[in-house]
Order: C-alpha cells, then structure tokens, then sequence
C-alpha cells in the first residue's frame, strides 16, 4: 500500500495532470512562441507552464500528505500553498518589470518568516532572527533571478526542463540519503513533473520547433517549490549546509553558455558544456550528502 502511494500517488498521477494541462495547452496554441499571449484566450505561455507544474506538484503532496491544514503547522504544509501562489503569479508575469521585482521582493522577505516561524519563536534569539532573515531573503531573490535569467540562458526545447529535471533528481536524492525520506519524496514529486515536461518537448519538437515549455513565466512556481524544498531540508530535516548552498548556486553557472570561448565550439558542444557546468555543483551536493550520510564509512559534518 505504501509503494502504491508513494509511485501512484505521489509520481505517476502528478505527471499525468501536468502532462494532461500541457496537451491541452498545446491544443489552444497555433504559432506562439515564448511568453506570447494565445490567440483570443488571453493567456499567457508562462501561465501554462506555471498552472500544470503547480497543479502538478499539488495533487501529488494530496496524494502523499492529504489536504494541507490552514494555517499551516509546519514547514512543508506551507508547499502546497507555494504552489498556488507561484501557479497564479506565473499568469501575470508577462505583465510589469517592476511589479514582478516588487513581487520578488516582497515574497522573498515573507517565505523565510512562514516557513521558518517555529525558529523564529523558539531556536534563534532575535539578532540571530534578524540575520538569518536578511541573509535568506536575499538568497531567494538571487536565487529567483537565476531561475528567471536561466529560462533566457538556456536553450529552448528540451535543455530546459532537462536542467531541471537534473536539479530536481539530485535534490531528491540527497533528500533520501539525508535521511528524510519524507521530504524526499516531494522532491520526486518535482522530479516526475520535469520529466514528463521533458519528454513532452522531446516529443513535440519533431512537429513544430518554436514550441517554448518553460518561458520566465515559470520562474514563481519553480522558485518558490525548489527554495521551499531546500529550507526545509536544511531547517528542519540533516541536509548538509554545503549541499544545499551547491543545489542554490548551480543555476549560477548558466551564463558558460554564453562565453566566446565555449560559444565556438558549435551549438551543441556549446550546451553540453552549459549543462556540465550546471551538473557538476549539484555532482558534488550529491557527494557531500553521501559522505555525510555515512555510507561508505565515518561521516563527517560539513
């Protein structure tokens, strides 16, 4: 019954709602491309992507964790909610420059006071408070302007979700050998969501090339579901400091695509570097949570 749960309702049914919201999507555009308004609906491409990958990732935590309580009481039960905001944010992201920085900073200041309330209240004292709240806003806008600056970095078509993909299977897998499987399975929830995004632009790239899965409208959802993820592994769960700093700053590494250097070498070596360059922070998080976890001999803290 616990793997039915965990494979049915946790992955497979997930996919097939984002994979069901995209096909339908895909039937209402014609020749749109990027962040482009579909014709006569008024919706944008980043509206899409941002509603299927939010309705996604909440059936599949209904499907492990059951209807999230209101307020919540603890720091994944804030996710689902995350997943909303970041869905309704996406259908408005095409709109204003400095209403999507207002927005940035606005959240980023607030998600650390959610999703960390009991810290707040009952581990740090207040200048400690204070500093952990300035430093971890700032690192979640900086972190929301690397997701945001990636779906412009990257290649369109399948590098994208790929990416993701990527960087959702390793934070599932530190997770997991980090000891909390529980969280662990929210990040597979995320990793089943950018694999069928994946292979859907795989599929539908042979019938028509400007097809863009993951314009910045996207970047609500993906940010504030991975940086949510992220906190409450360090927070409250044993993910190592390192690894999750190295899952945060993986995204930095983007631009390498855009150096002359690497830009010679063609368009396809030139994204394999992209993707390498990205891959190896998230390789090495990996390394330090299994170290960490103690499985090939004494662990040792980071």
């Amino acid at each position: 019954m616990l793997i039915f749960k965990q494979l049915i309702l946790g992955l497979l049914l997930p996919a097939v709602v984002t994979g069901g919201i995209l096909v339908f999507a895909r039937s209402l555009v014609s020749k749109e491309d990027g962040d482009s308004i579909i014709g006569g609906t008024g919706i944008s491409a980043g509206c899409r992507i941002a509603i299927a990958l939010g309705a996604g990732y909440i059936v599949g935590y209904i499907g492990l964790e059951g209807l999230p309580p209101f307020p919540p009481r603890e720091g994944v039960q804030w996710l689902p909610y995350f997943a909303v905001l970041g869905g309704i944010l996406g259908c408005f992201w095409h709109l204003s420059l400095w209403g999507r920085v207002c927005v940035q900073a606005v959240l980023s200041i607030a998600i650390p006071r959610l999703l960390l309330n009991s810290a707040f209240k009952y581990t740090w004292g207040p200048l400690e408070g204070i500093i952990w709240w300035v430093c971890l806003a700032a690192a979640i806008f900086i972190f929301w302007h690397l997701v945001q600056q990636s779906f412009t970095l990257l290649p369109t078509g399948a590098v994208r979700p790929f990416v993701y993909f990527g960087i959702s299977g390793g934070t599932a897998l530190i997770l997991a050998v980090s000891g909390t499987l529980r969280l662990a399975q929210h990040g597979g929830i995320l990793l089943a969501l950018f694999a069928v995004s994946w292979i859907m632009v795989l599929v539908l790239q042979r019938r028509s090339s400007n097809w863009d899965l993951f314009p910045s409208g996207a970047s609500p959802v993906v940010t504030l579901l991975l940086a949510g993820i992220w906190m409450n592994g360090y927070f409250f769960e044993e993910v190592p400091a390192a690894s999750a700093v190295l899952l945060a700053i993986s995204l930095f590494f983007a631009p390498v695509g855009r150096i002359a250097v690497i830009q010679r070498l063609g368009a396809w070596r030139s994204t394999l570097v992209q993707i390498a360059a990205i891959a190896l922070p998230v390789l090495i998080a990996i390394g330090i949570a299994i170290a960490r976890s103690g499985l090939f001999g004494d662990s040792s803290g980071y």
